[in-house]
């Protein structure tokens, strides 16, 4: 028995970190830290099911027996660890002379059979060691090694083990070595448990081959960049660069390390410019300028391209997180609540909206390395300033929660800059254009001139700016829908799907004039909204009111409509009433519910029907909007704006920035049974 100079309660001690799984990639890790271009793990079970063995063999070049001294003792002192120090390569791995050691995490014994080679001849032995006694180490029972006629390799096995799950083990080994397979393609490295490779396809975020010649590179390069949809493990996100041969050369950090972004990289560069290239920035004496060196400009041209490409690329893809982060917000509710059915709050909440995406994608760790508590105060410390426009308070408390350098400053500073002004230009614009809209829809139904239709134009117009009934609804048919259309149209925007639709009902063909809904985060519906416009000439009575509770008795009679407490609400829209006084009658009996312009009411209060003039809702809407108007001082003209006939009207406004989006079911779609 040979001793390792050290006692195992020293041993276990200086190890004590080491968790069973990671002990077991160790191994792993030493079977390529000896050359191994295949490791095998084999799971052995007993009678019950349970994994009581684990042996893992490897290709490499076995263990030497004249060198077994220096890799069992002294302990902590690994002869790989001073060339990994000086090359800045992945291999070999150890760095502490540790990896041998490690199994008394997870087995009471470890058992290594080795085969290398020797003058041209091949060598077998074994050497075994017992938990209990990690000082200590059998090496063959002190025999020389028999020469044998096998291939070079190492077989370790594992007894008395851990309880371990074969899931575990493998998502274990996917989560350390995937990118340093993705390195190794090309030669073929393989890791298989159980006869099965480790395949860490479901890691790969995206994978891009790059051309860097369009940045001046005059050599020959294969550039694959690859993000990641995890963490690499212990390893930085970094550029390795090849040879021609596909061995690693070099490998160094790229600038986008420790952001807090979550975006996790690999570049690799094969090139035969890197065979004889020396990356230290030592000189060789005698050698002058005879190597490619990083202070030659195609190399510098070369990193400076690679930068560029990970910077824009990064860009976009915080663009996208940025977006996923503000939706966990709100969904962890750290968010401010805003009452999005007003269109002043809406408009507050995508001005925040987009400062915290651009904070997010320009210095995700503003937010990231904050706890809840701290991201709730944030970012109503962010909403109140931002309402009150004081931009260099801002920039204070954001620069006290977080350390920024020179250039994060800058950025940052820039940012609030271009937000600010950004939002308030849009904002401007949408409120003109909202404007517009009304005094176009105004001239439509009283300029008597005009001779307006109810679907060519009333319609037309409103299917474009059905923000006119509130904010955030989905607009999901429009032109006369029936409602087998409209169903299909619910269906496909709560789930995606299009469906074939049949309805049993005898009025089932009755056409709506608009079906918008309002939905959650999630997607579920929460309110319907059927609107009925009559064009200017016809007067509002009770076979208007009886249309729509038609339209209601077949949506009631149907259950996929009611799925849920699902609110309904009908509107009835027209110039004047009547002179039977039916609706004024209809308005006063529902009086006493508290609401104005309120017909109709059942399902404890989850359908109703409301009927409005077109002079009510026009002033509802300046109500909301004039304090806003006053303040930004838009020009008068657009109140005067005046046009030649309700076609002009329609037209000057379908495109404007405050027209919607489409309909989910497009016009004139038929359904098909």
């Amino acid at each position: 028995m040979k001793s390792v100079l050290i006692t195992p309660e020293g041993i276990q001690k200086n190890l004590k970190n080491i968790k069973p799984l990671d002990a077991i990639c160790e191994y792993i890790w030493n079977g390529f830290d000896a050359f191994a271009t295949q490791v095998e793990v084999e799971l052995h079970r007993n009678k019950m099911g349970l994994i009581n063995m684990i042996t893992i063999r490897d290709n490499g070049c076995g263990i030497n027996y004249d060198e077994l001294k220096y890799k069992f003792q002294p302990f902590n002192d690994s002869k790989k660890a001073n060339v990994s120090q000086k090359t800045n390569h992945t291999l070999p791995h150890g760095r502490k002379g540790i990896g041998r050691l490690t199994f008394f995490a997870f087995s009471q014994t470890a058992r290594w059979d080795t085969v290398y080679r020797k003058d041209g001849d091949t060598y077998e032995y074994y050497i075994s060691m017992n938990k209990d006694s990690l000082n200590q180490y059998d090496d063959n029972g002190e025999k020389l090694p028999c020469k044998v006629e096998k291939l070079t390799g190492t077989k370790v096995s594992f007894t008395q083990l851990e309880s371990m799950e074969k899931e575990d083990i493998i998502n274990k080994i996917k989560e350390e070595f995937f990118w340093f397979l993705e390195l190794n393609k090309e030669n073929d490295y393989k890791i298989i448990v159980d006869k099965e490779c480790i395949d860490y396809s479901d890691f790969v975020e995206h994978t891009e081959n790059m051309d860097v010649s369009k940045y001046g590179c005059k050599e020959t390069y294969d550039v694959r960049f690859v993000q990641w949809k995890q963490k690499l493990g212990n390893e930085y996100s970094r550029i390795y660069y090849l040879g021609s041969d596909n061995k690693e050369r070099y490998k160094e950090t790229t600038k986008l390390n420790k952001r807090a972004d979550h975006f996790f990289h690999s570049v690799y560069i094969k090139s035969s410019y890197f065979d004889d290239f020396h990356f230290t920035n030592e000189e060789i004496e005698g050698q002058g300028d005879l190597f490619p060196n990083k202070c030659d400009d195609e190399y510098k041209i070369l990193i400076n391209g690679i930068n560029t490409f990970l910077i824009k690329y990064r860009s976009r893809y915080l663009k996208e997180a940025s977006d996923a982060y503000i939706s966990k917000l709100i969904d962890d509710k750290l968010y401010p609540e805003f009452d999005t059915t007003n269109f002043i709050q809406a408009y507050q909440k995508k001005e925040l909206d987009s400062l915290v995406g651009a904070l997010y994608a320009a210095q995700p760790k503003i937010f990231t390395g904050l706890s809840n508590d701290n991201k709730k105060i944030t970012l109503q410390l962010l909403r109140l300033i931002m309402d009150n426009g004081n931009k260099p308070e801002l920039f204070k408390i954001l620069q006290g929660v977080i350390e920024l350098d020179e250039e994060e400053r800058k950025e940052l500073s820039g940012i609030l800059e271009y937000s600010s002004l950004s939002n308030i230009t849009k904002t401007i614009k949408l409120l003109c254009d909202r404007q517009k809209v009304i005094q176009a829809l105004k001239e439509i139904v009283f300029n008597k001139e005009f001779n307006s239709y109810e679907v060519t134009h009333v319609q037309e117009l409103v299917e474009n700016h059905y923000w006119i009934f509130g904010e955030q609804y989905n607009l999901i048919t429009s032109a006369e829908p029936d409602f087998e259309l409209a169903l299909k149209g619910m269906i496909k925007a709560e789930t995606g799907m299009e469906e074939e639709i049949h309805i049993e009902h005898p009025d089932k063909n009755k056409e709506m004039d608009i079906y918008m809904l309002r939905q959650d985060r999630q997607g579920k519906v929460t309110e319907n909204v059927v609107v009925e416009l009559k064009r200017p000439k016809i007067k509002l009575g009770e076979k208007e009111l009886s249309q729509v509770k038609k339209y209601m008795r077949v949506i009631k009679d149907t259950p996929r409509f009611n799925a849920g407490n699902v609110k309904w609400t009908f509107y009835l829209v027209g110039n004047e009433f009547d002179k039977s006084h039916y609706i004024s009658g209809e308005l006063e009996s529902h009086k006493h519910l508290g609401e104005q312009h309120l017909v109709h009411c059942q399902d404890d209060g989850l359908t109703k029907i409301y009927v409005l003039k077109w002079s009510e809702i026009f002033d509802d809407y300046s109500k909301r909007h004039d304090f806003l108007m006053e303040h930004l001082k838009l020009e008068e003209k657009l109140w005067l704006e005046t046009h030649e006939s309700a076609d002009e009207a329609v037209t000057d406004v379908k495109n404007n920035s405050a027209t919607l989006s489409e309909a989910v079911i497009p016009k004139n779609q038929k359904i098909v049974c």
